[in-house]
């Protein structure tokens, strides 16, 4: 009997009406007959204590009387605002759980299964500066600011290091920037001196690595604007994936501590990555409250270290090489459950409808205007618009390859048709788009503009669109970021000038045109066509007209854009009947100038103009004598 029990009995003990084991892997006790007695609540369904704040337990701590139990931290009284400090501390939870399981599996003694007393084992809990540092978090602090006691520059600058090593989900800052910058720097100077004496004791074991990980990085750049760089009428520039990729070190610097490189070995590179895989919490005092940041924005990060790493390994000036097994990294990013699973994507509405483009085009200048139809009739975004040459549009001349498309495609080209032949910039592939009359009006309009400024300063860019002052919309400009900026405020500043008339009207980016455009295609045609509009798929050889042709429905495209033409009509009907004039600056709302006029029509006096809308005498004369008499003269003529 004995025998029996030797081998078979489990040691469990009776705790509050639950039978618990212990779980050797885990080290602690679990419940093995049933699971906690009341079911948690969901953070929806939170509720305020009675002072207000909204109360949640997160992991354990020592209490004052030595006994170890749930830690109750306060999050405020803003319940959304108490969700996102709840989730930063479970972060920080999260961590402080895996760092004790990281303990007892190094434990070097194997546990006897079979003893009846529970061995020694590590409990996590809130130790000191964890729970110090959970405080900050549950009352809100984004960045925990660490003080500085009475110690030296080194010192301060040793304990901010520390923490943030210990606890890499936490954003920490110096109280003293002045002492913690001397004190790292004395810190790296000692290493740098014990690099160098070690080097002499053995200079074939280690080699010259004492650059940091943000040196390194500065280097790297540097080279990006000496590589990434392509000729314009400008001069060299600098190009947009290599603006890309600047902008990712300087979002590695801003998230990650420094660092020597010499400890990048395959733990230390997989640190780095590890730290994007989990997708951090957004910095940005903009987004409050901080959210998980973006899966694809973190993937270019990951993608940016390993162009990093890889450079690294090949320049002469630094001695670092990629570590052994580098190949198996890991570098898949984290998915949210809530992201999986959720729906928004497919019931929110990212794009306008018709009738609010109307609304748009209503209130549009000429340029304005421009850029709405070449995003509607094209697809175009602010790099291909700003990308557009002379060569590539075909206005009042036959279309090239007509002939193809009637004996090929069946299409017959009208001799009233007019198009726009385009490769794209940045994938070189190739498109054809028959152009609406209204789009082909106003790039008339924009070349006769554009035939003024090149004489006025002498230019010779074939690109359609130029400023005023003579420069390309779409350009680096000197702060390195990429003038296709130029379209977003352009949109920005109509749909503000919308809003004074209407203002609940919605926004969304200029980018979402495109999407508009090609559900539109989509819905007259299918999906191959749509991607033809898009320009998706591979680079066509251009010399191969027949390959191209017979892969790319580019005829069925066009009678896609007939169809739409009279779909849109209502969007081109709401533009005023000379779509390319230029109105007159107004500090009226265009509402209110169409008020006026229907009133001056019904017979009303400006007494009573006046009163109805809520100007002054002046402004209805000033709207009446440049909307109603000039137009009413102009019609008589």
């Amino acid at each position: 009997m004995g025998a029996f029990l030797d081998v078979f009995w489990v040691p469990f003990w009776v705790d509050l009406g639950a039978i618990l084991r212990y779980d050797y892997r885990k080290g602690t006790r679990v419940p093995i007959l049933r699971a906690d007695k009341m079911p948690k609540k969901t953070d929806d369904e939170w509720e305020p204590d009675p002072r207000g704040d909204f109360p949640r337990k997160v992991g354990k701590w020592r209490n004052r009387a030595g006994k170890i139990e749930l830690r109750k931290f306060k999050f405020g009284r803003n319940k959304n605002q108490a969700k996102a400090r709840l989730a930063r501390v479970r972060e920080l939870w999260t961590f402080v759980e895996q760092a004790v399981e990281l303990r007892i599996q190094d434990r070097s003694q194997p546990v006897n299964p079979y003893s009846f007393d529970p061995p020694n084992h590590v409990e996590p809990i809130w130790n000191g500066d964890a729970l110090w540092i959970a405080l900050q978090l549950a009352r809100g602090k984004v960045q925990i600011e660490v003080t500085r006691a009475d110690e030296s520059d080194n010192s301060f600058a040793l304990k901010v290091n520390q923490l943030a090593a210990a606890y890499p989900c936490v954003v920490f800052v110096p109280e003293d920037s002045a002492s913690f910058d001397e004190g790292t720097d004395q810190l790296r100077q000692a290493a740098e001196f014990d690099l160098r004496r070690i080097h002499r004791a053995a200079p074939n074991i280690l080699p010259e690595l004492a650059e940091s990980l943000f040196e390194t990085l500065d280097v790297y750049v540097a080279n990006i604007r000496k590589r990434d760089v392509e000729a314009t009428p400008d001069g060299e520039t600098l190009t947009a994936f290599g603006s890309h990729k600047i902008s990712n070190v300087d979002n590695i610097k801003a998230h990650q501590n420094d660092r020597p490189i010499a400890s990048l070995d395959l733990d230390g590179c997989q640190d780095l990555i590890d730290y994007w895989r989990m997708r951090p919490l957004t910095i940005d005092k903009r987004i409050d409250p901080p959210r998980q940041m973006g899966k694809r924005t973190c993937e270019n990060k990951i993608a940016e270290l390993g162009r990093f790493f890889k450079w690294l390994h090949k320049n002469k000036a630094f001695s670092w090489r990629k570590p052994e097994d580098f190949d198996d990294l890991k570098t898949r990013v984290m998915d949210l459950q809530e992201e999986r699973t959720s729906i928004v994507s497919m019931t929110k509405r990212t794009g306008y409808l018709p009738s609010e483009l109307a609304v748009i085009n209503k209130h549009a200048t000429p340029l304005e205007r421009l850029l709405l139809l070449l995003a509607l009739n094209c697809g175009f975004k602010g790099a291909e618009q700003g990308t557009l040459l002379l060569d590539h549009l075909f206005l009042n001349e036959p279309h090239p390859n007509r002939q193809y498309l009637r004996e090929l495609c069946g299409y017959e080209v009208q001799a009233a048709d007019q198009f726009i032949l385009y490769k794209r910039n940045k994938s070189m592939v190739y498109g054809e788009f028959l152009l609406w009359p209204q789009t082909v009006k106003l790039l008339e309009w924009a070349l006769m503009q554009r035939k003024a400024v090149v004489q006025k300063y002498d230019l010779n860019h074939r690109n359609v669109l130029i400023t005023k002052a003579g420069t390309l919309y779409y350009r680096q400009t000197l702060g390195s970021k990429n003038s296709s900026q130029i379209f977003t405020n352009k949109w920005q500043a109509l749909i503000k000038r919308v809003r004074k008339s209407e203002p609940d009207f919605p926004y969304f980016s200029f980018s979402t045109l495109r999407d508009t455009a090609s559900d539109a295609v989509r819905q007259k045609a299918d999906g191959e066509v749509s991607s033809t509009f898009l320009l998706h798929g591979q680079p066509v050889k251009s010399d191969d007209l027949l390959d191209l042709y017979t892969k790319r429905p580019f005829a069925k495209l066009f009678e896609t854009q007939r169809l739409l033409q009279s779909e849109f009509q209502p969007i081109f009907d709401a533009a005023p009947e000379k779509i390319d004039e230029q109105p007159m600056q107004q500090y009226t709302t265009l509402d209110k100038r169409e008020q006026i006029v229907e009133l001056k029509k019904e017979g009303k006096t400006v007494t009573e103009i006046m009163e109805a809308t809520g100007v002054s005498r002046m402004t209805v004369i000033r709207t009446l004598d440049r909307l109603y008499f000039k137009r009413k003269k102009s019609n008589s003529n």
